[in-house]
């Protein structure tokens, strides 16, 4: 199989990962246009200085061992399959750099013979980079659920960012879904991983090179199962805390495939989507608790209000606020709103 013919396939199988803020574009240039959003995988991530990152994104390969019940790229599924080799994607990955295209390298892959297998396949592609070619530039890789621990080492220690993917929200669905795969498979490297970065910073003088500089994500599924957004939210939080993850990515389930076990849906639930990546920004930055956004009695965001504003009209009795004495972080929880009249956003009155 020619080399492109193995690129539009694999850039194509890489678009439902969304671990790395964006997807690639259908969208072609014009006459007289400037840019092009082609489908041959190039997505947007953003650095720690909040600059954008043009990244070539692909899976390796897309010839699964395994059967997830949600995933275009199933075992039992038929689809178009193709597997790179190492060198290979190092040589697409330094030719798109090298005309500007790219800044940087997102690799994932199905899970090809086994776990250790594909992690060895994906720390031969980054090492031809980084020792071969000298490539210096930002890499994001995932890694294998249920690979050893000297492979995590490996890779770690070669790329800037290292994601595990949790999939779904809880062990239930995950062995309704993906009976191949174990919640220990997936929280123990993920843990591994954590403390490694942790040790690193504090040996910093002595540990080089750096192991996982830019940290580590996920992704969890949304929608293909029956858990409530507030189970979700802790999940997320439980990882910020105990983990110290960078991001947790929402990914909207699509539906690909035709089971017993998968919901029928006319769309993909993005609104549901957007209220969660709401939630987990004022998480991050802004204080809040997952048991302050939801509870019990109030388990799902709502449709029509931000959770920002919904939290403050269900705790109206802390308002109005005294902005020249109130903290930073109560200042923080007032709401913003948008008028209708002057089509401008502004906080609520405090």
């Amino acid at each position: 199989m020619e080399i492109f013919d193995k690129l539009k396939i694999l850039a194509d199988s890489a678009k439902y990962d969304a671990s790395c803020s964006s997807s690639g574009s259908n969208r072609k240039n014009k006459n007289n246009g400037i840019g092009n959003g082609s489908l041959s995988g190039i997505c947007h991530s953003w650095g720690a200085d909040g600059r954008c990152i043009s990244l070539l994104k692909i899976l390796f390969s897309n010839s699964c061992i395994y059967d997830c019940k949600y995933c275009i790229n199933r075992c039992t599924n038929s689809v178009k399959r193709a597997t790179f080799t190492p060198q290979e994607v190092a040589d697409l990955t330094i030719h798109f750099y090298k005309r500007n295209y790219i800044e940087g390298l997102f690799l994932s892959s199905a899970v090809v013979k086994s776990p250790d297998y594909t992690m060895e396949l994906l720390i031969k592609t980054v090492s031809i980079l980084r020792n071969v070619y000298n490539f210096n530039g930002y890499i994001h890789c995932k890694s294998i659920p249920g690979c050893s621990k000297e492979l995590i080492d490996k890779l770690g220690i070669l790329v800037d960012r290292l994601s595990i993917n949790i999939e779904l929200p809880s062990n239930d669905s995950l062995k309704l879904l993906a009976p191949q795969k174990e919640k220990d498979g997936i929280l123990t490297p993920m843990t591994y991983v954590s403390n490694g970065i942790k040790q690193n910073k504090l040996e910093k003088s002595r540990f080089k090179p750096s192991f996982v500089p830019a940290g580590q994500t996920t992704q969890l599924i949304v929608g293909a199962t029956p858990e409530s957004d507030l189970k979700i939210l802790k999940l997320s939080q439980g990882l910020y805390q105990k983990l110290g993850l960078k991001r947790v990515y929402y990914s909207a389930y699509i539906s690909v495939n035709n089971d017993k076990n998968l919901p029928t849906l006319v769309s993909p639930p993005l609104l549901r989507e957007n209220r969660l990546y709401q939630a987990d920004w004022l998480l991050r930055f802004y204080g809040f608790q997952a048991n302050e956004l939801l509870d019990e009695t109030h388990p799902n965001f709502n449709h029509i209000l931000d959770p920002k504003c919904d939290w403050a009209l269900r705790n109206i009795d802390k308002f109005p606020i005294e902005i020249n004495t109130a903290d930073y972080f109560t200042l923080l929880r007032i709401p913003r709103y948008w008028c209708y009249f002057c089509k401008k956003n502004h906080s609520s009155k405090a």
